[in-house]
């Protein structure tokens, strides 16, 4: 299934060996309404934040819970939401970035590597390990402090 997920090998060596690891959080711009009222989800996009770089030991971690199939739940699907991506997590190997963004209401995580999704899975048996991880990267955000509280995590 993993492999599925980052759909060939090599997106997978990229994860794997990347020589650096960034990430950002993402601004949701809601998609448009139409004159008619019809919503446009076309316009809908996301803006990065900027880029900061991951310390090894989050990488790391963070690597190894993509990496590993217990982190899946390959049945679920996303509660019937629509995911709202809030962090984009970038690995870089040379010129090649595979790409993942996080929903952390519907513990949804997408995969893309050259601006093409290569797909998708729920993330839900290890979303407080992930939480955790990013917390590390991002210590004062508000959002994500919020999430650990209702999680019951250490702060």
């Amino acid at each position: 299934m993993l492999v599925g997920l980052f759909v060939t090998l090599e997106n997978l060596q990229i994860v794997l060996s990347a020589d650096k690891v960034d990430a950002c959080l993402l601004r949701h711009i809601p998609a448009a309404t139409r004159a008619d009222g019809s919503i446009d989800r076309s316009t809908e996009r996301y803006e990065e934040t900027a880029f900061v770089p991951v310390a090894a030991e989050p990488a790391a971690m963070l690597r190894d819970l993509l990496l590993s199939e217990k982190s899946y739940d390959w049945q679920a699907g996303n509660g019937g939401r629509r995911p709202q991506f809030y962090l984009r997590l970038r690995f870089h190997r040379g010129d090649d970035v595979v790409a993942l963004d996080f929903c952390f209401m519907c513990h949804v995580l997408v995969v893309t590597h050259r601006g093409q999704e290569l797909g998708h899975a729920n993330f839900s048996p290890n979303a407080d390990l992930l939480l955790q991880a990013f917390l590390k990267v991002f210590p004062r955000d508000e959002p994500l402090l919020g999430l650990a509280r209702e999680a019951g995590l250490p702060q």
